[in-house]
């Protein structure tokens, strides 16, 4: 594809989306402020069949942002977005970018694609949270989030140092046929797609270049039933990941799945044998204490409601994560996105299977 200058564009930005219409616009305007020249890159959004009005809002946006491209995605998921997207990109360097996300600096496009004309085949990125979105329960899961205790140990998304890393948690970037020669995303994923594709990068060896200038930062959830969800889609993701690939399963994942089982379980086995809530209690108050403590470390200066509110949060994050990694093993429900009626639409063939 050739924009209106003549200029060949060198650089695909992919968007999987699917009921943005509070932020897409403000993405797209972001991606045309870059230091990049809009010429020289081509956005395609990817649309998960939006019921919010976020479709509407691209098609505007179409008539007055050149090249950006509009496709359908049937399915809903994120994975199969981002084959669609791959598809029919027409550059050979793909860097994806959600919908609902803040673009930490001008310089993100061209550090990304100056990377790869440098020799880069797969970037990864920071993707700090934004916690001043208005409710207080968002500040206090941004704080529980990037500590040590509500993150996966090793993931990279909260580090901004510049260096080679495994792209495991934070690849975001990679050169189109690198994409295609591993065969593109597993549609069958319905969380943790990226995770999955990305081990698969690891494994044939390839390390990730992480970018501070290529950092999106993401609104933290609003609500604990919402952070919950999203952890348990994690854990599923990783879950799944350790299925398909034994090497990765994760003693970690495993420890946070066993304790929120025993924690949740034990009351119920209280109602008919009494000692469980004494083992129950033995286990949840060092909890307690540790999440508490953390909390306050986190909140210090700040409010008591922050400081019990970021504490509430880590049992959001442990037993989500940890029911969903247990449902993950089991090939329990994923609490997917998309709706129910379009999963059981038939697969599209992965990226190198597309003419």
């Amino acid at each position: 594809m050739t924009s209106a200058s003549g200029q060949v564009p060198e650089l695909s930005v992919v968007m999987p989306i699917r009921n943005e219409a509070n932020l897409i616009g403000s993405v797209l305007d972001q991606l045309h402020e870059q230091s990049l020249p809009p010429e020289r890159f081509e956005i395609l959004v990817v649309d998960g069949m939006s019921e919010d009005g976020t479709r509407e809002i691209v098609q505007a946006m179409m008539g007055r942002r050149p090249g950006i491209r509009l496709f359908d995605n049937p399915r809903g998921l994120s994975g199969v977005a981002r084959n669609i997207g791959v598809q029919h990109a027409t550059t050979p360097y793909i860097l994806f970018v959600d919908g609902h996300c803040r673009i930490e600096s001008r310089e993100m496009l061209a550090t990304a694609l100056a990377a790869f004309l440098r020799g880069e085949r797969c970037l990864s990125r920071p993707q700090p949270l934004i916690g001043d979105g208005g409710r207080p329960f968002q500040a206090a899961a941004s704080l529980a989030r990037r500590s040590g205790l509500g993150h996966y140990a090793g993931s990279k998304i909260y580090e901004a140092e510049d260096r080679h890393c495994n792209p495991l948690s934070a690849g975001c970037g990679y050169t189109r046929d690198l994409y295609l020669e591993l065969g593109g995303v597993d549609e069958s994923f319905d969380a943790g797609e990226d995770l999955e594709f990305n081990l698969r990068v690891h494994q044939s060896g390839v390390a990730a270049l992480h970018c501070r200038d290529l950092a999106l930062a993401y609104m933290a959830r609003p609500t604990w039933r919402d952070l919950f969800r999203q952890l348990y889609r994690y854990g599923h993701g990783r879950a799944r990941m350790a299925r398909k690939h034994p090497g990765s399963f994760s003693p970690l994942a495993t420890a946070v799945s066993l304790l929120s089982l025993w924690l949740m379980v034990l009351p119920v086995l209280g109602i008919f044998w009494r000692p469980a809530w004494q083992m129950w209690l033995a286990t949840a108050a060092p909890y307690a204490v540790v999440t508490l403590a953390t909390a306050a470390w986190l909140a210090r200066g700040r409010s008591a409601r922050l400081w019990l509110t970021t504490a509430a949060c880590f049992p959001a994050i442990h037993f989500g994560a940890g029911v969903g990694y247990v449902s993950g093993l089991i090939g329990g429900p994923s609490w997917q996105h998309a709706p129910a009626r379009r999963s059981a639409v038939c697969a599209t063939p992965p990226p190198s299977q597309r003419s």
